[in-house]
């Protein structure tokens, strides 16, 4: 299955969702704005990502 991977970036924070190849929502939420956590939530949460977006603001 085909997941895509939007993030929201912001220093402390990044907020995640994880569609499906429907479009279905499979995950929403927020996570530390590091690289490790990021990584460790995509790797349980979208494991068949196919793209990742990110929208930042200012940074």
């Amino acid at each position: 299955m085909k997941q895509y991977v939007g993030l929201d970036v912001s220093q402390k924070e990044t907020s995640v969702c994880v569609v499906d190849e429907t479009g279905r929502p499979t995950y929403q939420g927020r996570v530390a704005s590091g690289p490790g956590a990021l990584a460790a939530l995509l790797g349980k949460k979208a494991p068949h990502a196919e793209r990742i977006g990110f929208e930042t603001g200012r940074m």
